[in-house]
């Protein structure tokens, strides 16, 4: 299990995005400061989930996005690291949830 301390969020706002930027291990110890983040970025016409400062994404994370995804039909994903795409591929949630290699490109 990974370090709180090893984790950062942030919640943006980028014209009509919100974005929900990672940086870290999103794993069981940071996934409730993580679902938090989600449930203050909810508001927004188009919510963008940036996981490309990501090191580590666990099915405690995993978890968190699909639920936020299944609440906000505008949702999507930047992801460019390897291991990160190989999670939401093993998942099937890169079939489910938009997923862009840049921000510019989600928005």
């Amino acid at each position: 299990m990974g370090n709180i301390a090893n984790f950062a969020v942030e919640i943006d706002r980028l014209d009509a995005c919100v974005v929900v930027r990672v940086e870290g291990e999103l794993d069981l110890a940071s996934a409730a400061a993580f679902e938090d983040a989600l449930g203050s970025a909810m508001e927004g016409p188009k919510l963008i989930v940036d996981l490309d400062a990501c090191s580590f994404l666990d099915s405690s994370g995993m978890r968190a996005i699909a639920g936020a995804a299944r609440e906000h039909p505008e949702l999507s994903i930047v992801a460019s690291h390897p291991s990160i795409l190989r999670v939401l591929e093993i998942t099937r949630l890169d079939t489910t949830v938009p997923v862009h290699a840049s921000l510019d490109d989600a928005r």
